[in-house]
């Protein structure tokens, strides 16, 4: 009878293990799923960043020296003409 006690207690002890494990399974899932959609959040973030920073690069060159504004004006005629190749490109 002692060894069916010990062995009752012993699945006792592993169920309460197992439940434990399992619950700290979920926090870590959940917890994970968390850190994925900050990590979504920080990169359209840093995309609109990054968006807001070439406009303003754009806009100061526009408002700056004759060479920075030639030099932007430059840079628009380049990616025009690289949107009217692939423009090109996607109707072929």
């Amino acid at each position: 009878m002692d060894q069916l006690e010990q062995l009752s207690e012993n699945l006792r002890v592993l169920l309460m293990r197992y439940d434990a494990l399992r619950e700290e399974n979920d926090r870590l899932r959940e917890a994970n799923q968390s850190q994925r959609a900050e990590i979504l959040r920080s990169h359209a973030e840093l995309a609109e960043l990054e968006t807001q920073y070439s406009r303003l690069r754009l806009a100061s060159a526009m408002t700056g020296t004759p060479e920075e504004r030639d030099s932007a004006r430059r840079r628009l005629t380049q990616l025009i003409a690289q949107i009217d190749h692939v423009i090109e490109v996607l109707r072929q």
